[in-house]
Order: C-alpha cells, then sequence, then structure tokens
C-alpha cells in the first residue's frame, strides 16, 4: 500500500513557490525612465540641445489568476506569463546575445532573472570582425572598452557603493569625459552607472544577474566615419531586509562611439557616449529622485494602483523589453546641454 504522504514535501515547495510568484504579480512595480542624446559628433562638441530627465512610477494591480511564469534559457526572454509586452527592435549590426546561464536562487526564483548569469558572465560580445574604416583588432579593442565600462558603471563595488564613477570616466575620452562627469554632479547619471542607496543594502550571497545584448556597427556621423558598440542589458540586484519587494533593476540602451581619429583634437579621441534609453523597475522613487537605487519599500510615495494596468511587473526585467515605457513619476526636468 502506497503512503498517502509520499511526495507531500515536494507538493509544499512547489505550492510555495507558485505562491511567490503571483505575489510578485500582485505586488506593485515601480518604474524610472531616463533617456539622454549623446552628447554630439560635430567635430566633437556637444550641440546646444535640450536634455531631459524622466522619473517614471508606473504601478500594476494584477489579477491573482495570472498565470506563473516558468523561467526558460533565453537570455532575451520571450513573453512570460499570460501577458504580452512590448519588445526593443534590434540595431542592424553584428550581434551576440548573453549565452551563460545560472541556477534558480531566491529572491530571483519566479522572475525572468532566475537563470540569468551572475555579474560579468552575462556580458556576451560579439566576434571582433573588421568593419567599415576599423579593422578586426580596432574593434576588439573598442569591445574591450565597452565591457570595461559596462562593469565599471553596474557592478564594481567601487561605483555601487563607493559613489565613485572615476574607473568609468577614465575610459572615456577627455572631452566627453568632463560631460559624464556633470551628470553624477547633479543625480542624472542613472542612465549609465548605479549607486546603491545607502540606506539599502545588496545581498551578499547574491551577485547581481544580467542579461542582455552587444551589437557592433559602423556609421558615418557629421563627417566622421564612427565604429558604434550598442549594449542592451538589464541588471537586476538583490536587497535584504525588504522580503516582500527583494529585488531592484536598471535596463539600459547605449551606443558607445568610437570616432576615427584621424580628423580630431587629442582631448577627443577614444570613447564617447551616444544615444543612451534607459528605465529603473521596481524601485523606491524617493531614493530614485536622488539618484540612487533601492528596491520599492511601503511608504514611499507611490500613487494608488491603476486597475486598467494589466502588464506584469516582471516583464520589466527583460532584456528585450521596449524602453518606450510610461513617464508618470512626475519628475522630469529639463537641463541645459554643456556650453548651450
Amino acid at each position: 500500500m502506497s503512503d498517502p504522504f509520499d511526495g507531500l514535501e515536494e507538493w509544499a515547495k512547489q505550492a510555495e513557490r507558485r505562491a511567490k510568484r503571483a505575489d510578485r504579480r500582485r505586488r506593485l512595480g515601480l518604474m524610472f525612465r531616463f533617456r539622454r542624446p549623446r552628447p554630439g559628433l560635430r567635430r566633437w562638441r556637444p550641440p546646444a540641445i535640450a536634455w531631459v530627465a524622466g522619473i517614471v512610477i508606473v504601478v500594476f494591480l494584477l489579477a491573482a489568476a495570472v498565470q506563473a511564469y516558468l523561467p526558460g534559457g533565453s537570455p532575451a526572454g520571450s513573453s512570460a506569463g499570460s501577458s504580452a509586452y512590448a519588445t526593443q527592435a534590434v540595431p542592424s549590426g553584428v550581434s551576440a546575445t548573453t549565452s551563460a546561464s545560472a541556477a534558480p536562487t531566491d529572491p530571483f526564483e519566479g522572475t525572468p532573472a532566475a537563470t540569468y548569469p551572475k555579474g560579468e558572465a552575462g556580458i556576451t560580445m560579439p566576434p571582433a570582425t573588421a568593419v567599415t574604416g576599423f579593422t578586426a583588432a580596432q574593434v576588439d579593442a573598442a569591445l574591450q572598452q565597452v565591457r570595461k565600462a559596462l562593469v565599471a558603471g553596474r557592478l564594481d563595488q567601487k561605483m555601487l557603493v563607493g559613489h565613485d564613477p572615476s574607473t568609468l570616466l577614465a575610459l572615456l575620452a577627455p572631452n566627453p569625459a568632463k560631460h559624464v562627469k556633470a551628470w553624477f554632479d547633479d543625480a542624472s547619471f542613472s542612465s549609465v552607472a548605479t549607486w546603491i542607496d545607502p540606506a539599502a543594502h545588496l545581498d551578499p550571497d547574491e551577485e547581481v544577474r544580467v542579461s542582455g545584448r552587444v551589437t557592433l556597427g559602423s556609421a558615418v556621423v557629421e563627417g566622421i566615419q564612427t565604429l558604434q558598440v550598442t549594449t542592451n542589458f538589464v541588471w537586476v540586484y538583490a536587497f535584504t531586509g525588504n522580503a516582500r519587494n527583494p529585488l531592484a533593476a536598471v535596463h539600459d540602451q547605449i551606443r558607445w562611439d568610437f570616432p576615427a581619429t584621424g580628423r580630431l583634437r587629442a582631448a577627443d579621441k577614444g570613447m564617447w557616449i551616444g544615444d543612451i534609453h534607459s528605465y529603473l523597475a521596481q524601485i523606491d522613487c524617493a531614493a530614485a529622485r536622488k539618484g540612487l537605487l533601492a528596491p520599492f519599500r511601503a511608504g514611499s510615495g507611490a500613487p494608488a494602483a491603476n486597475p486598467s494596468d494589466t502588464e506584469d511587473p516582471d516583464a520589466y526585467l527583460r532584456a528585450d523589453h521596449s524602453l518606450d515605457i510610461a513617464d508618470d513619476c512626475h519628475l522630469s526636468t529639463p537641463t541645459p546641454a554643456p556650453g548651450a
């Protein structure tokens, strides 16, 4: 006669996992969006254009019957659960997507980030092939420079908790480095770097989960042949002390420009930051106002839930999600361009 309790422990574990997934879909999803046009390539001096920073809060109230997400191995993922989401277009050129994976662990379990690789393992570069105006060796050097910038901006503890951007700034050409430094001075740097809120604490047992895509190509920008490396990554951070909402994420798409050096002044030679689109997800808006990252905390001033919003908040943890999202944090503040 079979034991009636046989398998009960495994059933209980599965039920607990389903409950956690459902809870994540019912919780608030908080968003921050940031867009910054490139500094400009007109003789590598920034044009007189306006830069606009927009902080976003989007609140979702999801039906309790949302189908549980079953994590897959795709780095950029396909549609999760029962709600579809808009995806980001892939730039033309040679691309590579995250190829590694990791075992699901709490607090990532039940989210798209469950199998994302840890830290630098999530950054997969395309092959260093020659493109118009640049040799394979030059492309390889640029790809390695971009990798270093991604690590310096999103993974290095010196940036995350030390709030020191010097490593990232040193990777840029001198002239654009001065402009980017100003972003850190006025807390408008979230598009390229992460500063953890000192009042929040990263989980020491969990590395940042990373997934995304890198595309390289070549284009003539204002008369100068330019190697362009476009990165699109989602960075998912785990925190302690907030069991209900332990995650916060950044999704950015950055174009890193390497102009051909023949016609450039010395201070313009090197890597530039081009067009940027980004948002933060499941974050504390009060911290975001200061340029800091923290998971959503009760009492942070979020607006009432909107029953008409049905997209799964966890969809924003996917690297292929569209960066064109609602902007209703009411913190959009235009700032003048350098030299304007």
